[in-house]
């Protein structure tokens, strides 16, 4: 595991279900402080997109041999800097629960965010696993317009 460039299959996808694990638990907690209304339903559908995506990783994850201990502790520490930094209070303190449209900008930077790093993984991965990574990026590329879509209805909405 010292070449950080070239992680094998199993390193990228323990990193992926790491940073997706990052991403549900945020949208969980943020969960617990909106019981309804519109901030609710996105963080919802947000949610949901998250779940689908850290299944595939497992699922493919558990067909790689595993990661070592010590490689653990780096990949996690390299996750940690992917998405989601600062976790919830990082969240709160960049405004991203302020407002619907701040919920969603926020989400859509981290989509996009994970559609880069998905990518890189893809470059440096082989078969099924390289497939998998280029479908969930395609996946996070569409979860990107559809809440630019959404921003921009909350934008005309404001405007009309």
């Amino acid at each position: 595991m010292s070449d950080r460039s070239n992680l094998t299959p199993a390193g990228a996808l323990y990193i992926a279900s790491r940073m997706e694990q990052r991403a549900i638990r945020l949208y969980e907690r943020a969960l617990l402080v909106f019981s309804q209304g519109p901030m609710k339903k996105a963080l919802e559908d947000i949610l949901q997109d998250e779940r689908v995506h850290l299944s595939a990783f497992q699922e493919l994850l558990e067909k790689e041999e595993p990661v070592s201990a010590e490689d653990a502790l780096l990949l996690d520490a390299e996750a940690d800097t992917v998405l989601f930094q600062g976790g919830l209070t990082g969240a709160v303190r960049e405004g991203a629960l302020d407002s619907l449209k701040s919920l969603l900008t926020f989400a859509a930077d981290e989509e996009e965010a994970a559609a880069r790093r998905y990518t890189d993984f893809a470059a440096k991965a082989q078969g099924r696993t390289k497939e998998t990574f280029l479908d969930i990026a395609s996946q996070e590329r569409r979860h990107l317009e559809r809440l630019k879509e959404q921003i921009s209805l909350l934008k005309e909405e404001r405007d009309a």
